[in-house]
């Protein structure tokens, strides 16, 4: 469970909330704290007052993978089935691991026949899905999403969403204004 006690930065305050396992979506109006509430899930941001705790543990405590509202600005690898890998090999696992986790994501996410493209080349839905990819391989137990189906169709967004939970992530946050599928609801 995420549990979130008397947390405050800047103008966003949450008394107390419970986030259970698996896709939550994270809504509200622009400006109202999706972004901040996400970046302090992830551990990128510490809350100025109260705490936040993922089955018990802080934030950077634990594997999170993060996928920004603008992914190409962090990708950091000019082929896609390297930046897919990256935290494999910065992890230190085998070669033949890396190979096959790397090939079993992309299967997962549709983006097989990307592989061996560069980054600079594909769409804005492409690096998106790249990028979520990247941060899904590892197996990290929250992965946070800031808003990636502004770059897709609602039935890229849906499989997305699928694949996602394909992989046994086991907390997905997920920043949007839409509504493709189904999960828990957090209104900021």
């Amino acid at each position: 469970m995420i549990e979130i006690e008397q947390l405050c930065i800047r103008s966003l305050c949450i008394e107390s909330l419970s986030i259970p396992e698996g896709l939550t979506f994270i809504r509200g109006k622009n400006g109202c704290g999706k972004t901040t509430f996400l970046e302090l899930a992830a551990g990128l941001r510490l809350p100025e007052s109260g705490s936040i705790r993922i089955d018990g543990k802080l934030p950077r405590e634990i594997h999170v993978g993060y996928v920004s509202e603008f992914p190409s600005r962090s990708l950091l690898f000019s082929r896609v089935s390297d930046e897919i890998s990256s935290s494999l090999r910065f992890a230190g696992l085998p070669e033949e691991d890396i190979r096959r986790k790397t090939a079993k994501t992309a299967e997962v996410f549709g983006i097989t026949h990307l592989l061996s493209r560069d980054c600079r080349s594909l769409s804005g839905g492409e690096k998106v899905l790249t990028a979520v990819a990247a941060a899904a391989v590892g197996c990290p137990k929250l992965i946070v999403l800031d808003e990636p189906d502004s770059h897709f169709d609602a039935e890229t967004a849906k499989e997305t969403a699928e694949a996602l939970l394909e992989c046994k992530i086991p907390y997905i946050l997920w920043a949007s204004h839409k509504n493709f599928c189904r999960g828990y609801e957090v209104r900021l």
